[in-house]
């Protein structure tokens, strides 16, 4: 017997909009039930004014401590922020293993890089880091496949070559660990 999975979408106000594509994306992809909530977070505690980014881990333990997650039920917050760790100058997300994760669009706009405005670009770019996060949140690692969804980006050209889909042996990890998770 299946168990029942369940993914809460949260979306910052700017980016509202991009819930619909991405809850529809995962209903492809995971055998879960995809909730969408309007994220009410004051991130400005968050900000690095020196950077002018979001710290990502202090605003994933927060998020952690405001959103409590269980073995079934995975969060991934979208932001339209730009976000670094520590030793890296940007990333497109983070995640916490058993919890969720976040994924910060600035740099997936085509605009970032001086490109003309691309909706469908942007979507697709979001919608492959979102999967790509709670890929790590069910504790895979990056992937060596070159097309994979877990496969490792530095840049978002490398966001672009890979697909929305987990290659075979990252199913397989899935499946192994998490009966039923994946169509």
């Amino acid at each position: 017997m299946n168990q029942s999975y369940s993914i809460l979408v949260l979306t910052d106000n700017k980016i509202d909009y991009l819930a619909r594509y991405v809850i529809n994306s995962l209903e492809k992809t995971f055998n879960a039930t995809i909730e969408n909530q309007h994220l009410n977070l004051d991130i400005s505690p968050f900000i690095n004014v020196m950077r002018n980014q979001v710290n990502a881990l202090k605003l994933l333990n927060q998020l952690n401590k405001e959103y409590k997650g269980n073995p079934l039920l995975r969060i991934i917050a979208i932001l339209d922020e730009d976000a670094y760790i520590e030793n890296f100058n940007f990333i497109f997300g983070l995640a916490r293993n058993t919890w969720g994760g976040i994924v910060f669009t600035k740099r997936l706009r085509p605009e970032f890089y001086g490109m003309p405005h691309h909706k469908r670009l942007f979507i697709v770019r979001v919608i492959k880091e979102v999967i790509h996060e709670l890929g790590h949140s069910y504790g895979l690692t990056h992937c060596p496949s070159r097309k994979c969804v877990m496969r490792y980006s530095n840049t978002v050209w490398e966001v672009d070559e890979k697909t929305t889909y987990f290659c075979p042996s990252c199913r397989l990890k899935l499946e192994t660990h998490y009966l039923g998770l994946i169509k």
